[in-house]
């Protein structure tokens, strides 16, 4: 079967429009767009999954994708972005969920073709290295405090049962009424 060689030629026109692609001899780019498969959706769909083996990386032609560490998205990337590269040069297992956010286009290259690729394209070396560096593993953000942290101490029951029935007199909740006393014995303290 004869390539789609007009596909090929669209796919590197586009690339070409990417800053990344900038350095790109046409024959590279036709190269790399070859050793390539193609896919679009009109949905989302994920393209990487956290903890996984990383067997291939895409390049974003149209669209936008959201990178995910555990539920935390901590990046939205655009057209022209390389995606799936350091696990992939690594041999590690991705850090990250990266899922497409609507209609996409992308381009998926295989670890095998991507390592040729990488000897044969100074340019896609540079593209890569670049990359990598910029995606580096995505730590999530720090979770919020809890309002209540934990008291490690040993109460004796007899009290802990009085101040319950206290607060519960006096129609306050016990939490609140926990919250308020130590509020007031810790002001109390720093006053001294």
């Amino acid at each position: 079967m004869k390539p789609d060689t007009q596909g090929l030629g669209n796919d590197a026109r586009r690339l070409r429009e990417f800053a990344a692609f900038s350095k790109f001899s046409d024959d590279e780019l036709e190269r790399l767009v070859g050793a390539a498969h193609r896919s679009s959706r009109s949905v989302p769909w994920p393209l990487i999954r956290e903890q996984t083996p990383s067997d291939a990386c895409y390049i974003l032609l149209s669209g936008e994708v959201g990178v995910y560490v555990g539920e935390d998205r901590v990046a939205v990337l655009g057209p022209g972005e390389v995606i799936g590269e350091s696990a992939l040069r690594r041999g590690k297992l991705r850090s990250a969920t990266v899922t497409t956010m609507g209609p996409s286009e992308v381009l998926r290259i295989e670890r095998d073709d991507l390592g040729r690729l990488l000897d044969e394209i100074p340019a896609l070396r540079e593209v890569v290295e670049s990359t990598a560096a910029q995606h580096q593993a995505a730590a999530p953000p720090p979770k919020p405090k809890s309002a209540r942290s934990k008291i490690n101490a040993s109460i004796p029951v007899e009290l802990v049962e009085s101040f319950e029935r206290a607060a519960e007199s006096a129609g306050v909740n016990v939490g609140d009424a926990l919250a308020d006393a130590l509020t007031q014995w810790i002001e109390r303290r720093d006053t001294r």
